[in-house]
């Protein structure tokens, strides 16, 4: 492979084209003309003076990282077992969780009040 001089901009710029090539970097070094070990030693310094200060986008192993925000919401603890336990008598039993509606209980245990049809 031919001893170029390049700017730290033009290896800045090879160093960022990497990831989106499509191509591993032993084909992306081939393709640019440079060694594996220079295009390493240049990653490692265009990472190292990156601006701190920037933390929209950093330089990943597989391509560009973004930091997205985050919305944290409280999620309720289950409750272990049910809340209410309602034995019928004809012997069936009905477990209700603490978080149960209570219109849909009312539905629930109407139905089961209803005289079963022969």
């Amino acid at each position: 492979m031919a001893d170029r001089r390049r700017t730290r901009e033009q290896w800045q710029s090879i160093v960022e084209g990497w990831p989106n090539s499509g191509l591993t970097q032993a084909q992306y070094c081939a393709q640019q003309g440079i060694s594996v070990t220079s295009f390493h030693r240049w990653r490692e310094q265009v990472r190292q003076h990156a601006d701190p200060g920037d933390q929209e986008t950093r330089q990943g192993e597989g391509g560009s990282v973004r930091w997205v925000p985050v919305e944290l919401h409280e999620v309720p603890v289950p409750v272990a077992g049910p809340a209410l336990t309602l034995v019928l008598a004809n012997g069936l039993r009905l477990e209700v969780g603490a978080d149960f509606e209570p219109r849909t209980l009312r539905r629930v245990l109407a139905v089961l009040q209803e005289p079963l049809a022969a």
